[in-house]
């Protein structure tokens, strides 16, 4: 229960490699925003024609991006 009372003291995406991957039909949240978050982050940002549960309609794309990510986290130094 610790974790829970640990401050933050840097966002890991603002010094880490981030992957986003925008739903271009979400209905929750709209896709601007979600654009607006991966520039903000900086993310490698795929862009795929699904809802919000874009890893349920494009399975394959998103694990593509995953495979993607764990690919340049393999070869990042340490």
């Amino acid at each position: 229960m610790s974790a829970f009372k640990a401050k933050v003291t840097q966002a890991a995406w603002r010094v880490k490699p981030s992957w986003f991957v925008v739903a271009t039909k979400d209905g929750a949240i709209d896709p601007k925003l979600l654009r607006k978050t991966a520039q903000r982050m900086g993310a490698d940002t795929e862009e795929e024609k699904g809802s919000h549960v874009v890893f349920l309609t494009q399975p394959k794309a998103v694990a593509g991006v995953i495979n993607r990510a764990a690919k340049h986290e393999a070869h990042a130094p340490r």
